[in-house]
């Protein structure tokens, strides 16, 4: 475990040299920005702020890049293509999207390079280890491997799926009207919701410590009891799973009697679970506002909603 984290430390450490020789005015430029398979950009000295710098690297950083033997070294390559995602956060969003546009319509009728471009892009940017998480960045890259005709079926699966909850549950999405069963058994869907509020989906297991102690939180909130005595709020307990699970009954039993309590067999194709619990905020036409959200803030959030409300 100790030589995992230390490299992992190398890794960053070497990340964020890299990212001050790019972008600061070092007088052996060039030396200082080499990587293993090519020379990497410079800004010129007479850009001083660090986004304009940052813009001009990550828009021409693979402009000496011979991807005729890069692709041959996926190591290196990696470890490049890791270089220019940590430059990312620095630069403008429209440089950024422009970038990963123009080097994946590279290879847009290559399979095996699109597909290994993707897969890094997962490993750095979507994964359980990445080192900057950015579904926004990840998306591109899932799409065009998604898309692409000449990767197998079995290997763009993956990325399909990726590509599918991102576009259905990130911020700005319109959430997609999912099927779920009611406590009583009853079938219904998201669209039954709409239009009675704010929504809040808190998906939770009840095998989850994490869960429970945010459901208990939330549920003892005077804050969250007002807002949805008001209608101004509707809090939707979600089951993953199965209505005929064992856990199903546990998760109808702890929902406190206001919250709206549901089982969503589809669960996992259009949202992250890999962790618990998820919050996700939606406004009453089913737009996400907000994910990835924890109690703390919710109940500050709330809290202020109910004082301006009161006023």
């Amino acid at each position: 475990m100790a030589d995992k984290d230390s490299t992992t430390m190398k890794k960053f450490f070497s990340s964020i040299l890299i990212l001050f020789a790019l972008v600061s005015g070092l007088s052996q430029r060039a030396e200082a920005a080499s990587g293993d398979l090519f020379i990497y950009p410079v800004a010129p000295d007479t850009m001083m702020a660090l986004q304009p710098r940052c813009d001009y690297i990550v828009s021409r950083f693979w402009d000496r890049c011979n991807f005729g033997t890069a692709f041959t070294k996926p190591d290196k390559l990696n470890r490049a293509f890791g270089d220019w995602i940590s430059i990312m956060p620095h630069a403008t969003a429209d440089t950024v999207h422009h970038a990963i546009d123009r080097l994946m319509a590279r290879f847009s009728k290559k399979g095996p390079e699109t597909l290994q471009l993707a897969t890094m892009a997962e490993n750095w940017l979507y994964s359980d280890t990445a080192q900057i998480r950015s579904t926004e960045l990840y998306l591109p890259f899932a799409k065009a491997a998604a898309s692409n005709k000449k990767i197998k079926k079995a290997d763009k699966a993956r990325f399909e799926a990726h590509a599918k909850i991102i576009e259905s549950s990130s911020v700005g999405s319109n959430m997609p009207d999912i099927p779920f069963v009611n406590a009583d058994g009853s079938k219904g869907s998201l669209a039954d919701i709409s239009g009675k509020g704010s929504i809040l989906l808190f998906f939770n297991d009840p095998d989850c410590m994490d869960c429970t102690m945010a459901r208990i939180r939330l549920g003892a909130d005077p804050n969250t009891r007002e807002l949805i005595e008001r209608g101004e709020l509707v809090v939707v307990s979600i089951y993953p799973g199965e209505p005929d699970d064992e856990n199903w009954q546990k998760a109808k039993d702890a929902a406190p009697k206001e919250w709206t309590v549901v089982a969503m067999p589809e669960a996992y194709d259009y949202f992250d679970l890999r962790s618990t619990p998820l919050f996700v905020f939606l406004n009453s036409r089913r737009k996400v506002l907000a994910t990835e959200l924890d109690a703390d803030y919710l109940m500050g959030a709330f809290r202020a909603a109910n004082q301006a409300s009161k006023k």
